[in-house]
């Protein structure tokens, strides 16, 4: 699969544009279909270039709002015959878009926006791809980070409030260090995002290394210490149950986004 054009171009789509690129895909062989200003400022920055009527492509990637997923896979199956498509909207199930033609090639995935950098992780439910080109697909997804194929589309709903949306979640967390960090530095925020950056990528290599997340904990958390002190206050204060509450509301909207479209 030489040419793949991304129809949407808002930021998972330009995440996963420039984990590509970042992997060595050549961006001649990127292209985009995008109405909004802004974006296409963005993606002409990363000099890709818009589609034309000329460009044979042999994949598309569906990267718009779920209200406009159906008149845009409308819009591809009217000007490309047999196309083969990977869904990137959440909430909308693979039966809305096969009915309509049911000799396409077919899948949805929810990537995430660490895709920029290499270390996305990506959930895939096959629909419709034959085995050869899905491993061709597949091949394309690895480039940005780790893929996850799903044996049943429920669970891209569960991976679209946990692993899609999950970015986000760290970075809300976060913004309590950053507060701290923040009096501490003088208000350097460089200082700051260095700081930031180390605390996670030190985590991220912690649980590389060792997967249980207790021994990890132990391992910080010395008797009667500073750390014990700040366990015990998430604890006595919820701080998980309502994490996950949190979690279950997004995994809830993607659920209700598949019945309002």
């Amino acid at each position: 699969m030489k040419n793949i054009a991304f129809y949407g171009g808002g930021n998972i789509s330009q995440a996963v544009i420039e984990g590509l690129i970042y992997s060595g895909f050549n961006k001649d062989n990127i292209f985009y279909i995008e109405r909004n200003a802004v974006n296409q400022k963005r993606l002409k920055k990363l000099k890709i270039k818009k589609i034309n009527n000329k460009t044979k492509i042999d994949l598309f990637i569906l990267a718009v709002k779920p209200k406009d997923a159906i008149d845009a896979y409308k819009d591809i199956l009217n000007k490309y015959s047999n196309p083969k498509v990977i869904s990137l909207v959440a909430g909308i199930k693979s039966n809305k878009y096969r009915h309509l033609d049911k000799n396409v090639e077919f899948l949805r995935a929810m990537p995430n926006t660490s895709s920029k950098y290499g270390l996305g992780i990506t959930a895939v439910f096959n629909s419709t791809f034959k085995k050869s080109n899905l491993k061709k697909v597949l091949g394309i997804m690895k480039k940005v980070g780790i893929v996850i194929t799903v044996d049943s589309e429920s669970k891209i709903d569960t991976f679209t409030g946990i692993i899609g949306s999950g970015p986000a979640y760290f970075f809300h967390l976060l913004q309590s260090y950053e507060k701290k960090l923040l009096t501490l530095s003088n208000g350097d925020k460089k200082i700051v995002n260095s700081i930031m950056s180390n605390l996670m990528k030190g985590v991220g290599m912690s649980i590389e290394k060792d997967t249980n997340l207790d021994s990890l904990i132990e391992a910080v958390a010395s008797k009667k210490g500073t750390t014990e002190a700040g366990l015990k206050s998430f604890k006595l204060n919820k701080l998980s149950n309502r994490f996950e509450k949190g979690l279950n509301a997004a995994i809830k909207r993607s659920k209700e986004i598949s019945n309002e479209f």
